[in-house]
């Protein structure tokens, strides 16, 4: 289950370049050998926690919802605010059915540059982004030229395609890349200080970057970008004399979702999450840079909290595995567990199994609500229709669908399996993990979570309450009508079903983002909402709440608009939230 490299264009350049033994990089934390950095070692890491960046910069960036349904494209900006370092930055794509990254690459801002990339569907079906930026990526996005998504990771018995078109968006500053100039990179015999061969290939010049253009100067990008730096002294001195530092963030997002056909536009700004220090104020986080290829990754549990990567992670009956479900190649980090914090932030020590339990764990209860409230409107004379988004990003580094487990010849293997579900087992700090196996297979139906008829997994929310403009309420009874299509036996309770949810409001129709019910798509019946209003969820979730982001949608139409007028309008709020 490994990706199809090839359609990442690596695999077939590593061995030319001499990399093709290089072991996979690791996670290193900044120990300021030098007063200054000066290419000889990385400025220390300083960064002791993860938190929402109230002003929208930060290291990390989350983009709750892309899509690419029904005619809608869905067009991304990531601006680098640091006018002095350039960004090494890993984008990857996941879908909505249960997080399965579906496209992933490097991009390498310049100080105060912008990238910018919009994701449609292909003639196939299939995802795909394109770019007519001149900022370097590695893989290379030749300009205007289409880049699919990739389907082998996804469900076998799904609509492959499908399942590339809607999902969210990780975005991590895994390196800084200095300006500052050091005689180490001078071309003799010249011993004048000049800028690291990263910086000069990524620093635009007449408003191009030299690697942008492809050829021998986006080679030299490539091999510096494949290139290993272990956990030792001088791994971090390689580090440092190839350019890199350690990352200080600076990064914000922003989006929006069109429909030309329709003339429909929807935005917003990404979610962005800063690694700060003791004072709260902005931090240098670990250096986190992997190769861009499909090495073999050592010590896969230092890094990563995803279930399907590690051994020791639990079935739906707590049986620990004992080998990994999936294999993980180089570009599958970092993740948003990823150690990026100092050593001390992690009990068990940076380089142990714990440290990326540890960070999911950290930065989930950052994410964590435990009610979601916001407004919809349906009124037939404009023509409204509401969708409300429920993304929830770092699930799966506690829960993740085993699709191997679909494979095994028996008849009996499916989505009920115990094997099916795979847990992380968070750390002992967290008294109420979020997602939740059964305690032992005796005690069956006491996991929080359940799998629906397309293998999404979900999870029930405690509550929904809606009311009117005018003070009125309506609860959903404990049964009676459900929210279609559902879980039988969850009752009225809405579900969230997959890593990112639609829930349409009245209109079984074409929803306001085209969301497939056979991923991300549910609707609220006519019997439980009111013509316009606002409605709340509880998601207590046993005192854990649940890690979600998200968005009313709503659209509506200008009965008297004119004839060649466009009077269709999107209207973007953001959920409210209670801690």
């Amino acid at each position: 289950m490994k990706k199809n490299v090839l359609a990442l264009s690596i695999a077939a350049m590593i061995g030319g370049l001499g990399f093709a033994g290089a072991v996979s990089a690791e996670v290193i934390p900044g120990r300021g050998g030098a007063a200054t950095w000066n290419g000889s070692a990385l400025t220390a890491s300083t960064a002791t926690d993860l938190v929402f960046s109230e002003g929208g910069v930060g290291h990390q960036l989350l983009v709750p919802y892309y899509t690419a349904q029904d005619g809608n494209m869905t067009v991304l900006h990531v601006v680098n605010t640091d006018t002095a370092n350039g960004k090494a930055v890993k984008v990857r794509f996941r879908g909505a059915s249960n997080s399965d990254d579906v496209l992933d690459f490097q991009v390498f801002l310049s100080p105060q540059d912008v990238w910018t990339a919009a994701v449609s569907a292909g003639a196939d079906g299939v995802a795909q982004i394109v770019t007519a930026d001149n900022t370097c990526t590695v893989p290379r996005l030749v300009p205007g030229t289409p880049q699919s998504f990739i389907t082998t990771r996804v469900n076998p018995n799904s609509d492959k395609a499908e399942q590339t078109r809607e999902g969210y968006v990780e975005i991590f500053n895994i390196a800084d890349i200095p300006s500052i100039k050091d005689a180490r990179w001078a071309v003799a015999p010249s011993t004048t200080p000049v800028n690291s061969p990263l910086y000069t290939l990524t620093k635009h010049k007449d408003g191009v970057a030299p690697c942008s253009a492809g050829g021998a100067d986006w080679t030299k990008l490539e091999e510096i970008a494949i290139a290993s730096y272990p956990d030792t002294a001088p791994g971090e001195a390689a580090a440092a004399a190839a350019g890199f530092n350690t990352p200080t963030g600076g990064l914000y997002g922003d989006w929006y979702i069109i429909n030309v056909p329709k003339t429909t536009t929807f935005s917003g700004g990404a979610t962005a999450l800063r690694a700060v220090d003791g004072t709260g104020s902005s931090a240098r986080g670990n250096f986190v840079h992997f190769p861009q290829n499909d090495g073999t990754v050592t010590n896969v549990e230092h890094f990563t909290a995803d279930p399907l990567f590690r051994v020791g992670s639990v079935n739906l009956n707590n049986v620990a595995t004992t080998v990994a479900a999936l294999e993980a190649g180089n570009y599958d980090l970092p993740d948003f567990s990823t150690p990026y914090l100092v050593a001390g932030q992690y009990p068990t020590g940076l380089a142990s199994n714990g440290a990326p339990l540890q960070q999911a764990a950290t930065l989930t209860e950052a994410l964590a609500v435990k009610s979601v409230t916001n407004q919809y409107a349906t009124d037939a004379t404009i023509s409204a229709k509401t969708d409300w988004v429920f993304s929830m990003p770092t699930r799966r580094y506690s829960v993740a669908a085993n699709y191997a487990i679909l494979a095994e010849s028996t008849n009996t293997k499916g989505y009920a399996h115990e094997d099916y579900r795979l847990f992380s087992v968070m750390p002992a700090t967290v008294t109420t993990p979020w997602f939740r196996p059964r305690a032992s297979a005796a005690a069956t139906g006491a996991s929080n979570t359940t799998v629906d008829a397309n293998g999404n997994i979900c999870v029930s929310v405690d509550s929904q309450k809606f009311y009117d403009r005018e003070e009125t309420e309506k609860t959903a009874p404990a049964t009676g009508s459900v929210f279609s299509p559902a879980k039988p036996g969850v009752g009225a309770k809405f579900a969230l079903c997959g890593e990112v949810n639609v829930l349409a409001f009245k209109d079984a129709g074409v929803s306001v983002l085209g969301a497939s019910s056979n991923i991300a798509r549910q609707t609220a019946a006519d019997s439980l909402i009111y013509t316009n209003g606002w409605g709340v969820f509880g998601t207590n979730n046993g005192g854990a709440g649940l890690p979600i982001l998200g968005a009313s949608f709503i659209k509506l139409t200008n009965p008297s608009a004119g004839t060649g007028f466009s009077g269709t309008y999107g209207i973007t709020w953001p959920h409210r939230y209670t801690k």
